[in-house]
């Protein structure tokens, strides 16, 4: 009865978010300084920019199907949710200041205001924090996919309430997820898994050094 006792002492409760951890990037470089934090932050930023560039348009689609869902979601993975959410938004204001970092080249701020991007490209912000959260809190390793999953699906939720509430002609009525979600969840899914790879494989690095 005692040792019965003891064990059941000894086993720990159920949590679904662990306790604050160090991100991938801070196991891989413990004593990076503000400059070299900076520098990964620019270099999230160059990575979003370069993926955003390959691209193709499905049929009667304004929003090109892009490979930036591999790169955001590494943002957070990687980074963890403050550097990732700073190279999303660096990334979006770069953008918006007109450089030519978006799908769209260099349209800047009348690309996101006018155009039905705009959602998507709040969503990655969205998306980047969370994964860096969940990531930092206990799901990395083999289980970074499932952080990817929600994070990818969370960039639809601003994406679909920027598309209800401005008149883009698109999606036509009564498509609004079948054009402006579902259609995309495909290549999502290509891109989170193959993201979760490299990930996993950077977080066996990191774990070797320790």
């Amino acid at each position: 009865m005692q040792q019965i006792a003891v064990l059941a002492h000894r086993v720990e409760p159920y949590t679904l978010l662990g306790p604050a951890e160090p991100s991938l990037f801070e196991r891989l470089a413990p004593e990076a300084n503000t400059w070299q934090k900076t520098a990964a932050v620019l270099v999230g930023i160059l990575l979003v920019s370069l993926l955003a560039q390959a691209k193709f348009y499905l049929p009667d689609s304004p929003v090109p199907i892009t490979a930036q869902g591999f790169g955001v979601v590494m943002l957070g993975g990687v980074l963890g949710w403050r550097l990732g959410m700073a190279s999303a938004i660096g990334y979006y204001l770069v953008g918006m200041a007109g450089l030519p970092v978006f799908a769209n080249s260099g349209e800047g701020w009348n690309y996101v205001i006018h155009g039905p991007t705009g959602g998507y490209l709040i969503g990655f912000i969205l998306s980047a924090g969370l994964v860096g959260f969940l990531s930092q809190r206990g799901w990395n390793r083999g289980r970074i996919l499932w952080p990817m999953l929600i994070g990818s699906l969370v960039i639809y939720v601003p994406a679909l309430i920027w598309l209800s509430v401005f008149d883009f002609t698109w999606p036509a009525e009564g498509q609004m997820m079948s054009s402006g979600m579902y259609q995309y969840i495909p290549g999502d899914v290509l891109k989170l898994m193959a993201a979760a790879a490299v990930t996993g494989g950077l977080w066996k690095i990191a774990d070797k050094k320790r």
